[in-house]
């Protein structure tokens, strides 16, 4: 009983108890970790002095192939990751936002010049809508038809977007429907309501100053007009645009142990090349001298995907500006002003910036280079690992004064 109740009474009596066996854990792990760290250091970077030669080369024929392999292989991760990005950016997710945003703009113009046209009367019951109103809304739907094959948005996406189309077309429908009772006050405010409604939920009166006034888009479940669901799809691809231009955490590591495991190649390429200099009077070994020039490319690639990150990174704020800033007022100014020079906001001066920027973030000579960089790697850890195996197999006793076997 005595002996039950100590062991009820000492609640901290374990944790004590397991102190000792944590202690012993941490030191073994470390001791794991310290060999490891040895073996490594033995294989990477081997000491010349009083090493045998085929032990030598045994050991640069394991650590220098897997460098090879390793470095290329995140080498080549890499680089593809930030080369399919720059891509993704410059041929699917810029122009989609440039057309989304083309789309809004024209559809908001063409509901100006709608409102415009009618309250004219029978003048526009007899002559139709103005050319600006049709010419935009031919633009809208073609903006839309090319984000649906631009492959930029999921599946989901597409599907809303159809629904965007389908409700345009049911927009332009009212709008004939209002032109058609032109001339009857009622039914004509009727139906151009109910099509200023399919495409904003909050509307904004036009002004003389603001003729083409744009609406701010709702949210949540609220979110049902045109441009609502055109400004939540602007605002889903800009956030996937930006994912891509940012460096993740898995592109960094993979960036860091390939910038290691290179200087670990071209230093252990160097040392056993020194090495068949001294032991074995090797004053060049061509094999191995080939399997260094691949070493050559790793600056322009560096260099390349330096350029296409910065690229990336100047296209976010662009992209933010072409969902935010520009306003069909904007496209107006820039339509009617052709020569006064390019309008900071307008769609078409920021898709200028984007394709120069994104066009200009590369080196073009190196285009289709990125799926070769790992078996590159391959091929050069083959060719390091026959051209060691054969020198071991040839030395495995050297007989040459002063030299060991």
């Amino acid at each position: 009983m005595a002996r039950q109740e100590s062991r009820r009474l000492a609640p901290h009596g374990r944790p004590r108890a397991l102190a000792p066996d944590a202690l012993r854990l941490a030191r073994a792990v470390a001791a794991v970790v310290a060999e490891l760290g040895r073996r490594v250091r033995r294989y990477a970077w081997p000491a010349t002095a009083g090493r045998r030669n085929r032990a030598y080369l045994r050991d640069r024929l394991v650590a220098l192939p897997l460098l090879a392999v390793v470095a290329f292989g995140t080498l080549g991760w890499a680089y593809s990751g930030v080369r399919g990005d720059s891509a993704y950016l410059r041929q699917r997710a810029a122009p989609a936002l440039v057309d989304l945003a083309d789309a809004r703009a024209s559809l908001l113009i063409a509901q100006g010049e709608a409102e415009r046209n009618l309250d004219e009367g029978r003048a526009a019951e007899l002559s139709g809508l103005s050319e600006r109103y049709r010419t935009r809304i031919a633009r809208a739907t073609q903006s839309l038809n090319q984000v649906t094959r631009s492959g930029a948005l999921t599946v989901a996406e597409e599907q809303e977007l159809r629904v965007v189309s389908a409700l345009v077309v049911d927009y332009t429908g009212w709008i004939g429907r209002a032109q058609g009772h032109a001339t009857d006050p009622v039914l004509r405010d009727a139906e151009l309501t109910y099509a200023r409604s399919m495409l904003c939920s909050q509307t904004v009166a036009a002004t003389v100053r603001n003729p083409y006034p744009a609406c701010p888009a709702a949210t949540g479940s609220a979110a049902t007009s045109i441009v609502d669901r055109v400004t939540g799809l602007e605002g889903r691809l800009r956030e996937r645009l930006a994912d891509r231009a940012a460096w993740g955490p898995g592109a960094i590591a993979a960036s860091v142990v390939a910038a290691l495991a290179l200087a670990l190649l071209a230093a252990g390429l160097w040392r056993t090349v020194a090495f068949l200099r001294s032991r074995f009077r090797i004053r060049l070994s061509v094999p191995l001298a080939l399997a260094a020039l691949p070493l050559l490319a790793v600056p322009f690639l560096t260099a390349d995907a330096l350029l296409a990150l910065h690229a990336q990174h100047e296209t976010v704020p662009v992209a933010d500006t072409l969902a935010e800033r520009t306003s069909p007022r904007t496209e107006t100014v820039a339509e009617e002003r052709p020569f006064a020079g390019p309008e900071p906001e307008a769609i078409e001066t920021l898709q200028a910036r984007i394709d120069t920027g994104l066009e200009d973030g590369r080196l073009a000579f190196l285009d289709g280079v990125a799926p070769f960089v790992f078996p590159t790697g391959l091929a050069t850890a083959a060719l390091i690992a026959g051209a060691l195996h054969a020198y071991r197999r040839e030395y495995l006793a050297v007989t040459r004064p002063g030299a060991t076997a």
